[in-house]
């Protein structure tokens, strides 16, 4: 599966179109850059860089530096959170047009979960300093795109949430069967 819209796009990329046309064309679709100047996005297509990762690569691991966004081409990335005991939670499947990552192009922090490669996947990498580069040279813009992102981020972090406290719930109602059963004998 491709993050191009049909097959007819698949073919032209595959056939020769320049890397940088491809990068803008997925960037021009992400709702960061909704109503953004054709010109700025353009600057980002260029500074990202494309990566392939087989199946089982780890994109990254929770705790490390994070300081990249991803977006998925194709293939598909699954989000971990590591518990204390080493279990893994899976919080989410990113299929192509997935991103991931973003809120490490504002601001520096280790990452809270990991990120794992489910099938081979060709993802579009955007770096921090870039991204600020960028957003310094057109601050009216910038201000935009960091709104934007903030607000996907407060939407992800709901459907993390709900689906931690599903988690959390199974969990208790688990120990409430163990005691029911336990206290019959």
């Amino acid at each position: 599966m491709s993050f191009f819209t049909d097959r007819d796009d698949r073919a032209k990329a595959v056939s020769g179109r320049s890397e940088l046309v491809e990068n803008l064309e997925a960037l021009r679709r992400l709702p960061m850059f909704r109503d953004i100047p054709f010109e700025i996005i353009k600057l980002h297509a260029y500074t990202a860089r494309r990566r392939r990762y087989p199946r089982g690569a780890v994109v990254f691991r929770q705790g490390q530096a994070a300081n990249e966004a991803f977006l998925v081409l194709e293939g598909r990335v699954r989000l971990l959170l590591e518990e204390a005991d080493g279990k893994m939670i899976d919080l989410q499947i990113l299929e192509p047009g997935g991103f991931f990552g973003y809120m490490s192009l504002l601001a520096e922090y280790e990452w809270p979960l990991s990120a794992q490669v489910v099938d081979p996947a060709d993802v579009l990498i955007l770096d921090r300093h870039s991204f600020r580069k960028i957003l310094i040279r057109y601050p009216e813009k910038g201000f935009l795109i960091v709104e934007r992102l903030v607000q996907m981020r407060m939407a992800r972090m709901k459907a993390h949430m709900n689906l931690l406290m599903r988690y959390i719930d199974d969990k208790s109602q688990l120990i409430d069967l163990y005691r029911v059963d336990g206290s019959r004998g």
